[in-house]
């Protein structure tokens, strides 16, 4: 069994170092026929924080993902809360009835599932698919009074296809094509199981 769907490569750089998430989201809607530009999506439609440390991931991107690592004030990351915002605001505007789905806390099986339903899927993980590492400048408390310790080298893709081996991979970066199957899960669970769909 092999599914690969045509989901076209966004480079995130130059213009968005650390808007992989984003770029994903872009990569998602060029695929369902939408022809809006990443840093458009970037600039007016996906909620950021003033600074990439104290807010919460799960509701702003923490920083400006137009700015790299050698900046004061960097683009960090976020999670899927953000790109629901921008994707429903995008799409609304559209006047589509495509609407972003959080499948965070997937499993495989149900990863599986809506591959074979027709839906590529945006899912996190880590830069080369290591282990997930945290760091260690910084940690603050989030609204819900949790601890929050900020991941290294995350970065988020958009899962093209799979057959029995691998997982393909849409990579604003570049880096990943194709993943053998027990990594790409390892370290999705390590991320947090976190995924989200157009349908």
């Amino acid at each position: 069994m092999k599914i690969l769907y045509d989901v076209p490569q966004i480079l995130q750089n130059p213009e968005l170092p650390n808007g992989c998430e984003i770029t994903s989201l872009c990569e998602l809607l060029h695929y369902y026929g939408f022809e809006i530009d990443k840093c458009d999506l970037a600039d007016h439609y996906l909620p950021q924080s003033e600074k990439w440390y104290g807010a919460d991931p799960n509701t702003v991107y923490l920083g400006n993902p137009r700015l790299d690592n050698n900046s004061p004030e960097t683009g960090y990351y976020c999670f899927a809360g953000p790109l629901i915002t921008a994707a429903d605001k995008y799409l609304k505007e559209q006047k589509s009835t495509l609407r972003p789905v959080d499948l965070t806390g997937a499993e495989e099986p149900e990863l599986i599932s809506v591959l074979q339903q027709g839906y590529p899927f945006i899912f996190w993980a880590s830069l080369h698919f290591e282990d997930i590492q945290y760091d260690g400048a910084a940690a603050w408390m989030l609204p819900d009074g949790t601890w929050h310790k900020p991941f290294h080298m995350l970065h988020c893709m958009v899962c093209k296809g799979m057959d029995e081996d691998c997982y393909y991979i849409a990579d604003p970066l570049g880096y990943n094509t194709q993943v053998p199957r027990e990594q790409f899960m390892k370290i999705f669970r390590q991320l947090g199981n976190r995924a989200l769909i157009l349908r």
